[in-house]
């Protein structure tokens, strides 16, 4: 058996070491890149997280302001009855009471006038009118209304609907 010399003991002791850094050195890329991943995931968890609550603040007075509609669909119509001063403490209390729903985010759907929105009014009556224009909405019979982006409660309208009208 061949005699081991000191260096060749040195010329194995090297590789050893030079294999055994090569090694670190793979093991350390690999955990850099591990840990690069790790921070964009918890970079893109972070925000959409933000964007969550954002959403969940933006919309979270929607159950009570979709449960006000009604009171102010009656307040409206004693404003409209009402012509003396007790109307006109109505009309106050109506006001105070959009007020604080337009600061909540609500905005009401324009519908008298424009052409008929499928995506933010419903027609429950058609009717002919030679002088209007096919699709227009006539009369808004129920108010609609949008919270920021989304539709709280369509406006329930009448729409101009004339056979053969060559303008709409």
């Amino acid at each position: 058996m061949p005699e081991k010399t000191p260096t060749a003991e040195a010329e194995m002791g090297q590789a050893a070491e030079v294999g055994e850094a090569e090694g670190l050195r793979r093991e350390k890329e690999e955990l850099l890149t591990k840990l690069k991943y790790l921070q964009a995931e918890f970079e893109n968890y972070r925000k959409r997280v933000e964007r969550d609550a954002e959403i969940v603040v933006k919309f979270a007075h929607e159950a009570l302001l979709a449960r006000l509609l009604p009171v102010l669909d009656e307040l409206d119509a004693a404003v409209g009855s009402l012509k003396d001063d007790a109307g006109k403490g109505v009309r106050m209390v109506r006001d105070n009471l959009v007020k604080a729903m337009r600061e909540a985010g609500l905005q009401e759907i324009p519908a008298l006038g424009r052409p008929f929105d499928p995506y933010t009014m419903d027609a429950v009556q058609q009717v002919s009118e030679k002088d209007s224009k096919d699709g227009l909405v006539k009369e808004v019979l129920r108010k609609g209304y949008r919270l920021h982006d989304r539709i709280l409660r369509p406006a329930q309208v009448v729409v101009v609907r004339n056979q053969g009208d060559a303008n709409g």
